[in-house]
């Protein structure tokens, strides 16, 4: 791709020094402008009564009850979490514990207790099921 250069350059113009005397003219027209024309609304009566209504403040028990469904939803899905992590470690297919998990299991002291002797277990069987592969190896080579 090839960028070819600008043939027309735009012309700068230099920039007029403005006095602070003129600045102050166009500075105070500013300030001092007042709309030239002024508009007048009449609301309906429907209209008020619209206005007064959504000064209310809403109704709050169906936000309650989706607030109750939503903890009752994460409580659940939390639950399940610690049941699908103590199954997978019961069955020695864990590959580690969710935050609920860790958190259950460190303010149950039976369930902490009894998931690590498993693991404790589990380590030792996978440990004596290496020996045994390992010592049947060798014995065939010898």
């Amino acid at each position: 791709m090839h960028i070819q250069p600008l043939r027309h350059s735009p012309s700068v113009s230099p920039q007029k020094n403005v006095s602070t005397a003129e600045f102050a003219q166009v500075n105070n027209a500013v300030q001092t402008s007042a709309p030239t024309s002024t508009d007048t609304v009449t609301l309906s009566r429907d209209a008020k009564q619209l206005a007064a209504n959504a000064q209310k403040p809403a109704e709050m028990p169906a936000l309650r009850d989706n607030i109750e469904t939503l903890v009752e939803l994460k409580h659940a899905k939390m639950k399940y979490q610690v049941i699908a992590d103590m199954t997978n470690i019961a069955t020695g297919t864990s590959q580690g514990i969710s935050a609920p998990t860790a958190y259950y299991l460190s303010h149950n002291e039976d369930a902490r207790a009894i998931t690590v002797n498993h693991i404790a277990q589990q380590q030792q069987v996978n440990t004596m099921q290496i020996y045994a592969e390992t010592s049947k190896n060798i014995n065939e080579w010898a």
